[in-house]
């Protein structure tokens, strides 16, 4: 049977609240500073070509996110079918498509960023992608962008790859 008055609960102490609310924030940011606290790098393009230079990146981290490694993939990878979200979630970065593009760096401005000279590669819709040996057992590769996500024609997290 269930009271019909709210039971009471002791209340934490001023410095004991404080504690907690202090420990609260520090594993909030210390989980923060791991990409299981999700990363979707945006594009500072639209479009870009061959050799261009393009920035990926992603405001506010506190610190840098170790162990991450930032692809280049097609919105549609070949080879690789999509989870029941429509992303690429994989234990290890596909062996054909991707484009291995570093690791990325913090600015004084806690933005996670990449720069990067677009590569020879096929016209097309392009995301960022992330190998993140810390998320998970064994890690995980996954992307800013649903699979088969397309272009808007504004920056974000697809780049359209023309040809000159």
């Amino acid at each position: 049977m269930v009271p019909a008055y709210p039971i009471d609960r002791p209340r934490l102490g001023g410095s004991r609240q404080l504690t907690v609310l202090a420990l609260a924030a520090s594993v909030a940011l210390a989980t923060a500073a791991t990409a299981n606290a999700a990363l979707f790098f945006q594009f500072d393009r639209a479009s870009a070509r061959p050799g261009s230079l393009v920035t990926a990146s992603e405001p506010g981290w506190p610190s840098a996110a170790h162990g991450v490694i930032v692809y280049l993939v097609p919105t549609r990878l070949r080879r690789v079918r999509p989870d029941s979200a429509s992303g690429y979630i994989l234990s290890k970065p596909p062996k054909h498509g991707a484009i291995r593009l570093g690791q990325p760096r913090l600015t004084e401005s806690h933005t996670l960023t990449i720069s990067f000279r677009v590569p020879h590669v096929p016209a097309g819709d392009y995301t960022t992608a992330f190998w993140c040996r810390s998320c998970r057992k064994g890690g995980d590769f996954f992307t800013s962008a649903p699979w088969g996500a397309s272009w808007t024609g504004k920056p974000g997290s697809v780049l359209r790859i023309e040809q000159r």
